[in-house]
């Protein structure tokens, strides 16, 4: 009955004594079918920019932490950042350094805007 009220509606497999309840059962997965994609990543060697190609070609929007490569190495980082711009080249997509060493990459069904206001 607790469940009732909180959530507004009764799980059938859930007994009051029972010693916790699995959130998985109650809360349902959202859905991605027709939506755009936003995943986040980390770019902390060249070979991850492999994994980061991938997602761009699969519609998805990369948002890429850069700062912990720069910090290491600033020349892989260059390296990556060009290997991941020939993909969204070829694929007509964007690619934009954000703010916080946050590289954005989008396919090209997106386009980030460089207007500042």
């Amino acid at each position: 009955m607790v469940l009732k009220k909180i959530f507004g509606r009764y799980e059938e497999s859930y007994d009051e004594s029972d010693e916790y309840v699995d959130f998985n059962k109650i809360i349902e997965q959202p859905k991605t079918e027709g939506k755009i994609v936003i995943k986040i990543e980390k770019l902390s060697g060249y070979k991850d920019a492999e994994k980061i190609q991938k997602e761009v070609r699969e519609g998805k929007i990369v948002l890429a932490e850069t700062e912990q490569l720069k910090n290491k190495d600033v020349g892989e980082l260059k390296r990556a950042i060009e290997r991941i711009k020939k993909t969204v080249v070829a694929i007509d997509g964007d690619i934009v350094m954000g703010p916080k060493s946050v590289l954005i990459v989008c396919p090209n069904t997106a386009v980030v805007s460089r207007v500042k206001e």
